[in-house]
């Protein structure tokens, strides 16, 4: 049954791109993913960096936490649900401030960060996405047609969409924002296999500093990290690298 509603589902979405086609005479392009975001400018040397630091949020507690993230880092947070990883993401973006220690960003750094909820705002995707960025309406109409969101999505309200589709918009903005220190947060959620496949590439030519929250562990050991941290109950620890398995 399972494969069957795959079957029928994956035949839906082939109809709908022939629906797309339009002309035959321009070919279609399919999602031409570009998250080589070429920083607008390079930060400084010493991208972020946590001395002690601790947060408190409700019973559970993170930390005390030392880090230091260099430029072109590309770092993994690993662990099990719940463990602490999207909170000491929280304090790389300033969404959450220590209750014990520091947390700096370093000089020029332009923080993205896609996190796990792709929370929705309010209006149509269009506007949304002109708000965050501060586009005009036909560069953020371009923007979006690179990641297979066209003038049928546009108008619709954001809250609509589903979640691949939020995902992929989550990842237009943070190309427009000319990202060099990038967040991520279970990227792969929600996307189909090409999908990733195209992220994996466009994610190993990225030239920032990289930290990435996944279980996938095929797209960690694709992504060239430098280092993993394994968050384990609040607590930040250094690990082995993932490496790539075969197929």
């Amino acid at each position: 049954k399972e494969r069957a509603t795959a079957e029928a589902t994956k035949a839906k979405a082939i109809e709908r791109r022939l629906e797309r086609l339009g002309d035959p005479g321009k070919p279609w392009e399919g999602w031409d993913l570009r998250l080589s975001l070429q920083p607008g400018r390079r930060s400084g040397e010493v991208v972020a960096s946590l001395a002690g630091a601790v947060v408190h949020r409700g019973r559970f507690r993170l930390g005390p936490v030392d880090l230091e993230l260099r430029w072109r880092d590309r770092l993994a947070l690993t662990g099990a649900n719940g463990a602490g990883k999207s909170t000491l993401l929280g304090l790389l973006t300033g969404q959450l401030r220590p209750t014990a220690g520091t947390v700096r960003l370093g000089s020029g750094v332009v923080v993205g960060h896609l996190g796990q909820d792709r929370t929705s705002g309010e209006g149509t995707l269009l506007e949304a996405v002109r708000e965050r960025t501060e586009l005009s309406v036909e560069e953020a109409r371009s923007l979006l047609a690179k990641f297979d969101l066209g003038p049928e999505h546009l108008a619709r309200a954001e809250a609509d969409l589903s979640p691949g589709e939020r995902s992929r918009a989550g990842l237009a903005v943070l190309v427009a924002k000319g990202t060099n220190l990038l967040l991520l947060d279970e990227p792969t959620n929600h996307l189909d296999l090409d999908a990733i496949e195209e992220l994996e590439g466009a994610l190993a030519g990225y030239d920032g500093t990289l930290v990435v929250v996944s279980h996938d562990r095929r797209l960690l050991a694709n992504l060239r990290l430098g280092r993993r941290l394994e968050v384990v109950d609040g607590r930040v620890a250094e690990a082995p690298l993932p490496v790539a398995t075969p197929g």
